[in-house]
Formats: structure tokens, sequence, C-alpha cells
């Protein structure tokens, strides 16, 4: 049996098992840290690590050697359907194609039935516009062009006929109008963003922005090809990629279950509620500048408790504070089950995300909590990213 290094500092306590990341990395589902790079992955989906095989669907994440301090020089953002988020210098819309040259990929070409949204200039957090990409979950008849220009934005339905470097041309009650660039904040289009189960199994996040949603057919050579959807294919420089998530039949992820009790009792801080998917301000889930699609945001105070009908052995989850909170922040992550305390770790705003794998085989019963560390629960805006419970491999 080839022997793995583990990576990162490591802290064990009984069952618990956490990292501090550092370094490219392979991280399987059971939660163990394997150090180095991938050398291929075989259209059989197998994996090379140093002298050392695995399966593709035995893999939770991969950290590869992409630069994560690359500056992002794009223009906007193109967001298909399947989540894929294309970040792009310059960008056309003709005859229902758009064609864009994004950072890394170079020269892509997208029908319009697979856009969800365009966005010129960074999606900001927290934006009517970002949450109309995230909430609208139906078909419409119309897009909705989002136009810039005094205290507020302007919506305006109708139908995106043409894109160009000076206007953005659409159709309104069979009128066709035109809006100069410099004014078009946004379109969200008609088609509605996929189920997160008719996705493909990868995210990948790239240099320069980009974040690709599509199943690894191959990596060979130092070039990564990927299937998207509407048969879509690209290949990326390997070098380019920062990060690797998947998702497996093996796993729940938490956010997608329905927790027995929830309890919230705030000290300083408003009472909210706690969030699926998201922050607990509602927006996408960042911890160091790593955007994650799946997890639990939670505020210090908060308790959630759930259900192991797997029954799952393991739970897995990357704890840490949202970059919402501006780099404040301080609490204590608690796992527990119906026996008593599981894990207990303390974490503060800035720091980066940390992994960590609780056993609770036999366990009945799971309970998520958050306690406030010296600053009551101001700021406290705690994640826990791809939270999941796991079966392992029998």
């Amino acid at each position: 049996m080839n022997k793995v290094r583990l990576c990162g500092f490591i802290f064990l306590l009984g069952n618990v098992f956490s990292v501090l990341f550092a370094g490219p990395r392979v991280i399987t589902l059971e939660g163990d840290v394997i150090e180095g790079n991938i050398t291929g992955i075989s259209n059989q989906g197998v994996v090379s690590i140093k002298d050392t095989e695995f399966t593709l669907d035995g893999i939770r994440s991969i950290v590869a050697s992409g630069d994560s301090n690359q500056i992002d020089e794009s223009e906007g953002r193109l967001v298909l359907i399947c989540g894929t988020e294309f970040a792009f210098t310059k960008i056309s819309l003709l005859e229902e194609e758009f064609k864009l040259s994004v950072q890394v990929l170079g020269e892509i070409i997208v029908p319009i039935d697979s856009v969800r949204a365009l966005r010129f200039g960074k999606i900001r957090r927290g934006s009517r516009f970002q949450k109309g990409l995230l909430d609208w979950k139906e078909t419409k008849d119309l897009d909705t062009v989002f136009i810039s220009g005094g205290a507020e934005l302007q919506e305006v339905e109708g139908l995106i006929e043409e894109l160009n470097q000076d206007s953005m041309v659409f159709d309104r009650d069979n009128k066709l109008q035109s809006v100069p660039l410099s004014r078009t904040y946004g379109v969200v289009l008609a088609s509605p963003l996929l189920e997160q189960d008719d996705r493909p199994s990868c995210l990948l996040s790239l240099e320069g922005g980009s974040r690709i949603r599509a199943n690894i057919i191959e990596l060979k050579d130092g070039q990564v090809r990927l299937s998207m959807i509407e048969d879509i294919e690209l290949n990326v420089p390997w070098e380019k990629v920062k990060r690797v998530s998947l998702k497996s039949p093996r796993l729940v992820f938490v956010s997608d279950l329905e927790p027995v009790s929830y309890k919230a009792n705030p000290i300083v801080a408003f009472r909210r509620e706690f969030q699926r998917d998201r922050n607990v301000s509602g927006l996408p889930i960042q911890i160091n500048e790593q955007v994650y699609d799946k997890g639990l945001g939670l505020a210090s105070g908060m308790q959630l408790e759930f259900l192991n009908e797997g029954p799952y052995d393991l739970f897995l989850a990357e704890i840490g504070i949202d970059d919402d909170a501006g780099g404040l922040g301080d609490c204590e992550f608690v796992v527990k089950s119906d026996e008593g305390e599981l894990y207990r770790g303390r974490v503060k705003g800035g720091e980066p995300a940390k992994l960590i794998k609780v056993d609770i085989t036999g366990c009945n019963r799971i309970t998520l909590q958050v306690d406030p560390g010296l600053d009551l629960d101001i700021a406290d805006h705690a994640d826990w990213a791809d939270a999941c419970f796991l079966q392992r491999s029998k």
C-alpha cells in the first residue's frame, strides 16, 4: 500500500480531526488530506497524485497550484444556467450567441438559451441584481434589464437582441430600444438556474475569477478537459485551476435536510434566521475569498438539530467567519450528539477555512451550534461551508 503524507496543521481529539489548510492537496470524501499536486485524471475517472491513485468519485475537493492572489482584470460576469460564472474581458451578442473573451480560457461562444445572467462589472454582494439572480426560480417570458442612472437601478422587461461594445439592444413591447453600454448594469435572462441535482458534478475555481460548473472528462498533458451544458466543452490549463469541488451520492448536504429543532438566542445582534447555502446575511458563502455553493449560514446563539437517518458515519464541514464580516467576528463552532459534545473549535474573522471531520457513528441526533467569543455575537457570521453527512465506503 502506498503511504501518503497529511498536510497542514492537524489537530486530533478523540474522534475529531481538523486541518488548517496549506499547500496543494486532495481531500477525500472521508476527510483525509493528501499533500501534493495531481498529475493526471484518466477518462475512467482515476486520479493520480505522486505514486498514489484514487477514483474521482471518492474525492471531496482538490486544492491545486493556481495563483490565488492573481488580480481579477475582468470587465464583467456571464452566468450560465448550470452555475458556471465566466469572468470576461470582452463580450458581444449576435444571432442568439454570446461571444466572450475570458482570462485563462480565451475566446468562448455560448448559446443565449444557456445563459442565466450578464453583469457589467463584478457582481456586488447583496445587490438587487445578485438577489434577483439567486431568487428567481421559475422560467419567465421576458428578460429583465437593469439600467443605471439616478439614485436607483431601473428594471425593464424585454428580450435582449444584440450587444456590442457601445450599446445593448432589446425588444420591449415589439419595439427595439437601445441603451448605452455605460448605463447597462446587467441582465437577468428568462431561463432559471438549474436545480442542484441537474448541474454537472464538479465546480472549478480558476485564476482570473471564473468558476466553471462541469464534468471532468480527463486531465492530460497539463490540460483538463471539461463537459458543460449544451454540448459545450472546454480545455483549461491545470496550472490555472485554484480549486475543484465535487459531489457524491455517498453524502448528503446538511442544507438539504430539514432540522428537527432550531433555536436562536442573540446577545447584542438583532435576531436573524439561519440560511441554507448562503451566509447569515443571505449572500453566497465566502471564506477567505473562496466561494462555496453549499453550506449553512449561522450566527452566534444559533443551534440546529438534525436526525442521523442515513445512518451516516461522519460529519464534515469547512468552518470559518464569512468575508461579509470584514475581518471581524470571534466564535466557537460546536458539534454535539445525543450523548454529548463531539467537537468545539474557535474561529476568528480573517482566518482561512478549517476542515473538521467528526465521527458520528451510532449517533441518533446531531446538533450544530455557534457560541460567541470575546466580542459577544457582533459580526459572528459563522459559515458551515460544504457541511455534510457521509457514509464511509464499505
